[in-house]
């Protein structure tokens, strides 16, 4: 009885141990790891539709998961910049220029006084020698120098300045000179000579504020004369359309008042030369084959001018 007892156990031990064991040996699916997207359940693919003449149409083309999964960054495309139509675009605007301070007026009545030294050169007139063995006549020049050598020179002058930079204006110089070394035996020695040239003048200066380059330009008549001992007269006219080209600085000193040397060269012709005696007779000291010839004149002189009744 002892014995059927332990078998009977050992029966009802396997009976409960079998279920057991098979269900620990079915396989388990694993675990997913972390950070894994779970994997979507397979699906079996829809059947193919069929076209209307029977033929098997193509299949569509897969479709991505649409569960979570890995997101592809973007890609960047190059920025272009095109630039606006136009009209379109921001519109700048300069600011307008400071307004200039002049110092000199633009117009006014322009007044100076001129001095400095006069130094004549060139002839007076060419002298007819006596005819050579063929008869031909050679003409020698008569300077002006025989009859007048540098001195002190002295310039009024009068006119309008025209929009700062330009003058118009009328002149009087008058030059003083030291005698010549020709002496007529029948007047004695010279005693004195001088020159007056009367012009009309056109000036320009390139800075009329402060400190400009000037260049001047005058057409205008001149005479001198020589004076000797007996009080007979060498007169010399008829110098017409005498020309006189300047050029120097001009020196701002305040708003009405210029300082300006000036270096002037200029050239002419006297048309007449003659002898005035005491009594007042004359007679002309060229004869009838001499001629005409050219003289000229440089003076280096400094002015001072004043701008009256100026306009800004």
């Amino acid at each position: 009885m002892t014995g059927l007892r332990f078998l009977g156990s050992i029966a009802l031990v396997l009976l409960l141990a079998g279920p057991l064991d098979a269900e620990q040996a079915a396989p388990t699916p694993p675990a997913p790891s972390p950070g894994t997207p779970p994997e979507p359940p397979a699906t079996t693919p829809p059947p193919e539709p069929a076209s209307p003449d029977g033929a098997t149409a193509p299949a569509p083309p897969p479709t991505a998961p649409s569960g979570p999964g890995p997101v592809a960054p973007p890609v960047r495309r190059p920025v272009i910049y095109e630039p606006p139509p136009p009209g379109m675009g921001p519109i700048y605007e300069p600011r307008p220029p400071p307004v200039p301070h002049h110092v000199s007026p633009e117009n006014a009545l322009w007044v100076g006084l001129r001095t400095g030294w006069f130094l004549p050169f060139g002839n007076i007139y060419a002298e007819a020698l006596s005819p050579n063995a063929q008869g031909v006549v050679f003409l020698e020049p008569v300077p002006w120098q025989e009859y007048a050598k540098s001195g002190l020179a002295i310039e009024a002058d009068v006119g309008v300045r025209l929009g700062r930079n330009y003058m118009l204006f009328a002149l009087w110089e008058r030059a003083q000179l030291t005698t010549g070394d020709r002496d007529e035996d029948l007047y004695g020695e010279q005693v004195g000579s001088d020159s007056d040239f009367w012009a009309g003048a056109m000036r320009a200066t390139s800075n009329a504020d402060r400190l400009g380059l000037v260049t001047e330009l005058a057409i205008g008549y001149r005479q001198a004369r020589t004076r000797f001992e007996d009080g007979t007269k060498l007169q010399l006219t008829g110098a017409a359309f005498e020309g006189r080209l300047g050029v120097g600085a001009d020196l701002r000193m305040s708003s009405m008042v210029t300082l300006s040397p000036l270096a002037t060269i200029g050239v002419g012709s006297f048309n007449r030369v003659r002898m005035v005696r005491p009594n007042g007779t004359s007679y002309d000291l060229p004869g009838p084959r001499d001629s005409a010839d050219t003289h000229a004149w440089f003076t280096l002189t400094v002015a001072a001018h004043v701008d009256f009744f100026g306009t800004r």
